[in-house]
């Protein structure tokens, strides 16, 4: 598939991000798909791989979006660089304990490598700064308060 069509398939991710279109997201998956999510050190596998991820993003920012700055590809790679923003209304079972909600709102800055193959998503790669939005959510958890 061409770099170009790639790109478009990633700005409709991000597009169905914003407007919580799982079925968009979830036909972006294939038997092989993986999600790493590279703060937690944790690889999903499978078909779910890429929306399962989501849908727990929105339970725990309902609201959430990605303001995509840098959507750029090369072959079968497509990277997107942005902020991520949402508000604390789920419980968050994180690296460090169970967040309960807060109602605070976080951003945070992401870089998504994603690797396709026949208009699927084979590999995702999801890096951001979680100290940073461990601040904003439990500043006590990070001895801020």
């Amino acid at each position: 598939m061409a770099n170009k069509e790639n790109i478009e398939i990633i700005r409709g991710l991000y597009k169905a991000v914003n407007e919580k279109d799982l079925e968009y997201i979830k036909n972006l998956g294939a038997p092989n798909s993986e999600w790493r999510e590279v703060p937690f050190d944790l690889t999903v596998k499978g078909t779910n791989a890429i929306v399962d991820p989501w849908a727990a993003w929105f339970r725990i920012f309902p609201d959430a979006t990605c303001e995509v700055q840098v959507l750029s590809g090369l072959g079968d790679y497509v990277i997107a660089q942005g902020i991520g923003r949402g508000t604390h209304k789920g419980t968050f079972d994180s690296p460090a304990g169970q967040l309960e909600p807060s109602g605070a709102a976080m951003q945070t800055n992401f870089c998504d490598v994603y690797k396709l193959e026949d208009g699927k998503i084979i590999r995702a790669d999801s890096y951001f700064d979680f100290y940073g939005v461990l601040k904003q959510l439990a500043p006590q958890k990070v001895g801020l308060i």
